[in-house]
């Protein structure tokens, strides 16, 4: 019995150590058909991360059908050069104090800086508010280094 017991636990550690995540410091970059990367090719650019809420006023949603008329008719025109949309879900603290959860749509967006680009996604946010009466788009900004 002690035995089998050892067994299933040397079994258990053994299969943990293969599922469990392992962390390392090694950056991750995006790699074309090209046999290496160079230093030469890597440029900083500017990552924005934008959370449209899908919750509405009154309990009802923004459908997918809504959020493709959106995006095809608001978001892609104004940055046609590439976007990532996720389907993610989330929480937060609305301005009355109540905790609300709801499903969000993530567009990420990667692109060089300029004030033609920060107006396009300064209208994009406006637009979701107005059009889906939003209190609000969260919007996260960092500097990114960037290969192709």
């Amino acid at each position: 019995m002690i035995t089998l017991q050892k067994s299933l636990n040397s079994l258990i550690i053994t299969g943990l150590l293969f599922i469990s995540p392992i962390y390392t410091s090694t950056p991750v970059r995006a790699q074309s058909s090209q046999t290496s990367i160079s230093h030469a090719s890597t440029k900083t650019l500017i990552k924005d991360e934008l959370y449209f809420g899908l919750s509405k006023p009154g309990g009802k949603t923004v459908s997918e059908v809504e959020w493709q008329l959106f995006l095809n008719r608001v978001i892609t025109p104004r940055l046609p050069d590439g976007l990532t949309v996720m389907d993610v879900y989330g929480q937060y603290l609305d301005s009355s104090g109540k905790l609300t959860r709801e499903k969000t749509k993530l567009v990420i967006l990667i692109y060089e800086n300029s004030q033609t680009k920060n107006q396009k996604i300064e209208e994009i946010i406006a637009s979701y508010k107005r059009t889906f009466r939003q209190e609000s788009v969260l919007r996260v900004t960092s500097s990114v280094k960037v290969s192709f």
